[in-house]
């Protein structure tokens, strides 16, 4: 297995003299003394990327000092941001800068609530731009692309190794691998979450789209294909379903051959693995890797803050978008670069030495596939077509009526007849 290295102690432009444990508080004192202090709400917990980003604050502050300051506040998961933001807009206490998904910014487009940063991103066209224009409504940017994460295939190498397959790299190829394997072993070995990330796998691999005509569509011949191909492989023997924790946590509960799943979790796959776990990028059609769903979020600054707080905040996001800031933040993280210079700095090119795995990952960053920018996905893609997915899987319903109940539930949604 390769070795992990953690590099978080010099996730600083320069070397920091306290300990990373203590960044919060030496932000607090920071901000203590600022003049201009400009909140930032996200939605990391804890672990690597709470700790990065704090790191990134405390080093923003100190070339700032005097000046500004910058303090990240967690306001729980991103479930929990975006309820906290909704109700700061009636409250009259936004803060300058926020974590958003590309939805969470459409909502707020609607309260006409946010600052077009054209203007205020230096260095866009370093950008990954299929990232970048993700962002882009009616032409114009409001969010700059930060945490991002995309789909990989997580594998075991061992399996493979033992029973003499080749990672698969087609659909087909990769059902065919999931077959075998599981028919030598007596259990399923493609293990999935039932939830709309693994959908969107094999939706957007099968030719899926989710807007036809102006018109969001969750019943399509290609979803429904999507989702009996997921049904199918719990009945057939080749897919297990974890309805309990994540993928990682359930290791040594079955024989594990395969799982899409997102690129922010390879530190924890590697953590929890007794085996020679492998990335690959996704298996797709032809010579080319399958589309992978992107996940995390953006950075966005709101209008209704001082001047002088959101300048503050337009040197920020400059700030933790260059290219050293990415290449440290991605080491740290396992988060993708967004900047597409930050390949060639140090920090990233050492993590890719002691993790040449790491490669797949920005790889498969050119193959991204985004659910739509719309302000009800939030609530569509986990109270709607989340559940029809589970109902599917867990045979409550066939994938078609599943998907023919969450149509119908998405189009009273959009018009507004029910919340």
């Amino acid at each position: 297995m390769k070795k992990i290295v953690w590099i978080m102690a010099a996730l600083t432009l320069v070397s920091l003299a306290f300990a990373q444990q203590k960044a919060e508080d030496v932000i607090k004192a920071q901000c203590a003394k600022a003049p201009v202090v400009a909140e930032l709400w996200h939605g990391f917990r804890g672990g690597a990327p709470r700790a990065a980003l704090e790191n990134l604050a405390v080093e923003f502050n100190k070339m700032h000092e005097g000046e500004g300051c910058v303090r990240p506040i967690s306001q729980g998961g991103y479930r929990d941001l975006s309820t906290k933001i909704k109700a700061a807009f009636a409250a009259g206490t936004l803060p300058a800068l926020a974590q958003a998904f590309e939805n969470n910014i459409a909502l707020y487009l609607e309260a006409d609530a946010l600052m077009p940063l054209d203007d205020v991103i230096t260095d866009l066209d370093q950008l990954n731009p299929l990232f970048v224009n993700a962002v882009r409504f009616d032409g114009k940017l409001y969010g700059l692309p930060f945490n991002k994460s995309v789909q990989i295939l997580y594998y075991n190498r061992d399996l493979l190794k033992k029973h003499g397959l080749e990672v698969p790299r087609t659909l087909e190829g990769f059902i065919e691998t999931a077959r075998k394997l599981s028919a030598a072993e007596g259990e399923p070995v493609y293990w999935f979450r039932p939830d709309t990330s693994t959908f969107s796998y094999w939706f957007f691999n099968m030719g899926g789209s989710y807007l036809k005509d102006g018109k969001l569509v969750v019943n399509s011949p290609e979803a429904v294909k999507a989702l009996e191909t997921m049904v199918n492989g719990v009945k057939d023997g080749w897919a297990k379903a974890i309805t309990s924790g994540y993928i990682n946590q359930n290791f040594g509960k079955g024989v594990y051959g395969f799982s899409t799943d997102t690129s922010a979790g390879y530190s924890y796959y590697l953590k929890a693995a007794k085996f020679d776990l492998g990335i690959a990028t996704l298996p797709g059609s032809g010579d080319k890797p399958g589309l992978g769903l992107v996940q995390g979020t953006d950075l966005i600054i709101f209008q209704d803050v001082s001047d002088a707080a959101k300048k503050l905040a337009g040197e920020f996001i400059n700030f933790v978008s260059s290219p050293k800031a990415q290449a440290l933040f991605s080491a740290a993280t396992g988060y993708v670069p967004v900047n597409l210079k930050a390949i060639d700095e140090p920090a990233l090119q050492d993590h890719l030495m002691d993790n040449p795995d790491f490669k797949v990952v920005i790889e498969q960053a050119n193959y991204a596939a985004f659910e739509p920018a719309i302000a009800e996905w939030e609530q569509i893609r986990f109270d709607i077509l989340g559940q029809a997915i589970k109902e599917a899987v867990l045979g409550k319903a066939s994938p078609q009526e599943a998907l023919d109940k969450a149509q119908k539930q998405v189009e009273d949604l959009m018009a507004g007849r029910i919340r």
